[in-house]
């Protein structure tokens, strides 16, 4: 009996630790200037250097966050929904969101200079 409840609960612990990774997406960028699109899952994205464009704004209901890095970057977290974050980082970014979105270090949040 003791090996049985061992054994399902190390089984329980496997499920709930592959079930997180069903939900989350890791999106990385390069060097480069580019476009990073979320996924219709619960996203973690990474601009690196360059000027890019974030766009966190396809599929609501989701917790995104998105991170601009180095560069001017513009970031888009208008999904309909609120739990959602933007890291600007260095350089000049434009972020933009919903009310109860939270943003970090964007000089501009919807259209006015922070």
């Amino acid at each position: 009996m003791r090996r049985v409840t061992l054994m399902l609960a190390v089984m329980a612990v496997m499920v709930a630790l592959f079930a997180v990774g069903a939900y989350a997406a890791d999106i990385q960028g390069t060097n480069n200037s580019e476009e990073l699109n979320e996924s219709n899952k619960n996203d973690q994205i990474h601009a690196l250097l360059g000027d890019d464009l974030i766009f966190a704004d396809i599929y609501g209901g989701d917790s995104d966050r998105a991170h601009g890095n180095k560069g001017d970057d513009f970031i888009d977290l208008r999904d309909g929904d609120i739990k959602d974050h933007a890291w600007g980082g260095k350089g000049e970014d434009d972020c933009w969101g919903e009310t109860g979105d939270s943003f970090t270090g964007c000089e501009f949040v919807n259209g006015v200079e922070k």
